[in-house]
């Protein structure tokens, strides 16, 4: 269909779907032929990547409107890939995507994740994934001058995190050396990418997944990997006086949609204020979000009160947003997720 202004304008063509709160999803330009477009945009993401000079293995591919694909996310993994759909104008055009894909990729194996709940927004069936090809159970990716191991066919979306990347490589050659605990840990690589800039780190890693903490303590075998809910697992550490040189606080999205942003604000001043307490004087503070719909000023908003309340001045020396293959558009400030700031904790006399 076509979108236009009040004026009558010509905006874009849209991708209309009358059961989802997103009514209207919009295309780049005029689209004559939605197989055509698919093409188009999915040469052009791929050739952005390759313009910015990118060899790394694991990379996203595609990040939905930014790159005029709404609702489709891809993530390549050396020889495999996974593919994310959460439209129903993408999905009815997954044979096409598929298609197109083994064309220009030529990967040994696709990955489809239909466990997202986002699906359900678009009257889209959440269930098992789909496979084609060859999709092992778990992959190993260049990490620094090691390799870090991840579920593929049975992890969490599209099998990493990659947009915590680039926040990664800024900080870890700056926040370990000491005792680090990586809160909300899924395989560890914050803990594997700190160790690797610094050997003397000692880290733990606590996650609610077991999944997760068998391959964290694989990729970290010099740590501790706890498979334990952060909250219990956090108050009793509190209690029982434990402070760790470096607290990292990467929780998963506690907004999930606009009628829960107060009770999602009131989650993360739970666990930023709980890491925020098992960081020692003089310590590091990294604090997370990627819920797109927690407003950086909300983000930071909370992690003044949390400072508040803990009496501790905090010196902010990094922010950092998802990483460069993760692109944004200004138009759509929901692109901007992630928001990874990072602390100096002074004690509630010094500096």
């Amino acid at each position: 269909m076509d979108v236009r202004s009040a004026s009558g304008r010509f905006l874009g063509t849209g991708l209309y779907n009358p059961h989802s709160l997103i009514a209207v999803r919009l295309l780049e330009g005029r689209v004559e032929s939605l197989e055509g477009y698919l093409s188009e945009r999915l040469e052009a993401a791929i050739a952005m990547r390759e313009r910015l000079g990118s060899n790394e293995t694991a990379l996203r591919l595609v990040h939905s409107e930014a790159d005029g694909l709404p609702g489709v996310v891809l993530d390549r993994y050396g020889d495999y890939l996974s593919l994310q759909i959460t439209t129903r104008a993408m999905e009815a055009h997954l044979p096409t995507l598929l298609d197109l894909l083994s064309e220009r990729l030529s990967p040994r194996g696709i990955r489809v994740d239909r466990g997202v709940r986002a699906r359900e927004t678009e009257g889209l069936p959440v269930g098992e994934d789909q496979h084609v090809g060859e999709v092992p159970e778990s992959l190993s990716i260049p990490f620094g001058e090691g390799e870090l191991s991840f579920p593929f066919r049975q992890g969490q979306k599209t099998g990493l995190f990659l947009d915590q990347k680039d926040n990664m490589k800024a900080l870890a050659p700056r926040i370990g050396g000491g005792r680090l605990l990586d809160a909300f840990s899924y395989v560890g690589g914050w803990s594997r990418a700190v160790t690797a800039a610094n050997p003397r780190t000692r880290p733990i890693g606590v996650d609610g997944s077991g999944t997760a903490i068998s391959f964290y303590r694989r990729n970290n075998p010099t740590g501790e990997g706890v498979d334990a809910d952060f909250f219990s697992w956090g108050e009793t550490a509190r209690s029982a006086g434990r402070r760790f040189d470096t607290v990292v606080l990467d929780p998963p999205a506690f907004i999930k949609s606009r009628r829960l942003v107060k009770e999602g604000i009131e989650g993360y001043h739970k666990a930023f204020r709980l890491g925020l307490s098992l960081v020692g004087d003089g310590g590091v503070f990294v604090a997370c979000s990627c819920s797109a719909l927690l407003s950086w000023e909300d983000f930071f908003g909370v992690l003044r009160a949390v400072f508040r309340k803990d009496g501790r001045p905090g010196r902010l020396f990094y922010t950092g947003r998802a990483s460069w293959d993760h692109p944004r558009i200004l138009a759509m400030p929901e692109l901007d997720y992630l928001k990874c700031a990072a602390f100096y904790v002074g004690d509630r006399t010094g500096p």
